[in-house]
């Protein structure tokens, strides 16, 4: 019978058996953190899925990566967290005999979910990468692009990972660090294991970290332009009034995407630099080891196993705090979500519904001086400047509703 209560922080099997200060301290590791991880980083997850249903993120391209980002998150912290927080908490709870297939899955599945993770990000970044250097030409509002690219990148991450339903099963019962590992049975699959698949995964990821670096440079480089572009702007609408109303729309609505995607850009490059810490050190360490089992006999190589390991599941939990701390819109949404809970829809409506109408107060009253300005600017200039002012007041009608729209 399973003694659930038995911690491996107070078992004889790990402290007596070894008495080391390493061991002890992986125990209390492996007992207390998953399980932190898994409820903090569901309960983040799940508001980021909620914020990504609201107004504000729900018709862009990104909140379908995101939203496909936080649902894998969730999902891996429930089904491969859970299964690895279990067996190195409690002796005995899996059995070889019982749960001879489980291995194949997990495996499948827990490299799956972080190389998924890794692809989403390094696309999310491409498309708003894209979306900033051609904000008129590339639809930003995209909602069905970007989930054919999901699936098509579900389907790469299958075709990688199909191999560990062959070659995985569970470890020797002298092995604690983790529950299973690859044990190929033919000379074909343990060369592919040992020399094609290093390779293999060491491009995918470097080509992944490559694209999330260079996405995120453009990013960065397309931001800061686009806040000279906002700036020359204003001057420009302030002091040449004169100017073409066509050129003015085209140049507003510019402004307003660019505008639009400096919400989102900060989020990006926040949860690609915390990716590239905290994945990174665990693709190193299994580049070391060169997927040996014997790597992790001892203490030491078991601790470094569960630190890098624990690494890269905290980055399935942080992207919440990052999106918190670098999202301007993403902080008002989730206001809006508690308030909703707390108030009910009617209040929050109401209360966006005050705002709109002091905006479109504003707004209105903006129009109308510019309108009374022009006007009494065309009896102080030449007859040339009076024909082109008189042509441009025909058309100011068509701009303000347009601004208003």
């Amino acid at each position: 019978m399973i003694n659930f209560t038995s911690l491996p922080l107070f078992t004889s099997s790990g402290v007596t058996a070894t008495g080391t200060k390493t061991q002890k301290s992986l125990d209390v590791i492996d007992a207390i953190y998953p399980p932190i991880l898994i409820l903090v980083g569901v309960t983040c997850n799940v508001f980021i899925i909620l914020v990504m249903r609201t107004k504000q993120f729900c018709r862009q391209s990104t909140s379908v990566f995101m939203t496909a980002g936080a649902v894998n998150d969730a999902l891996s912290l429930v089904i491969s967290m859970t299964t690895h927080w279990l067996y190195v908490s409690f002796d005995g709870i899996y059995y070889r005999n019982e749960v001879k297939g489980i291995c194949k899955f997990l495996d499948f599945y827990g490299w799956g979910n972080c190389d998924f993770g890794i692809l989403i990000t390094s696309m999310m970044t491409v498309d708003r990468a894209l979306a900033m250097m051609f904000p008129l030409k590339f639809k930003t509002k995209s909602i069905r692009r970007a989930r054919i690219i999901v699936v098509i990148l579900a389907f790469i991450v299958v075709a990688k990972e199909f191999h560990f339903l062959i070659g995985s099963n569970m470890v020797p019962e002298s092995r604690k660090e983790r529950l299973c590992d690859v044990y190929p049975g033919t000379e074909s699959y343990q060369f592919f294991w040992k020399r094609v698949w290093p390779c293999l995964h060491l491009v995918y990821l470097s080509v992944c970290f490559i694209i999330i670096i260079v996405s995120n440079t453009i990013l960065v480089l397309q931001l800061l332009k686009s806040s000279k572009f906002e700036t020359n702007f204003r001057k420009t609408s302030k002091f040449k009034e004169n100017s073409r109303i066509d050129e003015c729309n085209n140049l507003n609505y510019n402004a307003r995407v660019r505008r639009q995607l400096h919400t989102i850009v900060p989020m990006l490059v926040g949860e690609s630099l915390v990716l590239l810490i905290l994945t990174f050190p665990f693709s190193v360490q299994l580049s070391i080891s060169g997927y040996n089992p014997d790597f992790y006999s001892s203490p030491d190589m078991g601790l470094l196993f569960s630190a890098t390991f624990y690494m890269l599941y905290t980055n399935k939990c942080v992207t919440f705090f990052v999106y918190l701390v670098t999202g301007s819109k993403f902080r008002q949404s989730l206001k809006q979500i508690f308030r909703r809970c707390i108030q009910g829809k009617d209040s929050v409506r109401r209360t966006q519904f005050d705002n709109f109408s002091k905006w479109y107060t504003a707004k209105g009253d903006h129009s109308k001086q510019v309108w009374r300005r022009t006007s009494s600017d065309i009896w102080s200039t030449d007859t040339a400047s009076r024909e082109t002012m008189m042509s441009d007041i025909q058309m100011a009608p068509k701009f303000v509703v347009s601004t208003h729209l």
